[in-house]
């Protein structure tokens, strides 16, 4: 496929017009996409970065040169990156993080990928929660003497 190709696929899996990409990567009418699309002719380097960000992917994607290669990946796996470039910055970190924390719970992970907590101190309710300084009242030096010898026995 060629960069003209490569553009209307993407601006088309994203549900934009031609008006909106030219809008977007700074080109003054839609013609200018439309002849990028027909014959791939007449983009300056200059703008494929533009059109890249417009449409959230990146230049090397446009140019056709991806490192990944999409026919090694599964069906659900093709799905998932469509639907995440569909996304903008913010729901693709939200997205990362979800996977993230999804990937330590073993309902959802493969057997043996996941991290194993470690078994919890039979006497963890007797660590403090927290350690933080009163604010609501002056903590005096006298005060703070008792609690490190409170603490220490």
């Amino acid at each position: 496929m060629d960069i003209g190709q490569i553009i209307k696929q993407r601006r088309e899996e994203l549900g934009m017009s031609q008006e909106e990409l030219a809008q977007k990567a700074g080109y003054k009418s839609r013609s200018s996409i439309n002849k990028i699309e027909v014959d791939g002719r007449g983009l300056p380097q200059s703008k494929i970065t533009a059109i890249a960000k417009a449409l959230r992917t990146t230049p090397a994607s446009l140019m056709g040169w991806d490192e990944t290669d999409s026919s090694s990946l599964g069906e659900s796996a093709k799905e998932m990156l469509n639907d995440f470039q569909k996304l903008n910055d913010y729901g693709q970190k939200e997205a990362l993080k979800r996977v993230s924390e999804m990937v330590h719970i073993p309902q959802y992970s493969k057997a043996g990928s996941v991290v194993q907590p470690l078994k919890p101190d039979p006497r963890s309710y007797l660590q403090p929660v927290a350690a933080h300084e009163r604010t609501d009242i002056e903590v005096t030096e006298e005060m703070k003497q008792y609690d490190d010898a409170f603490f220490d026995e």
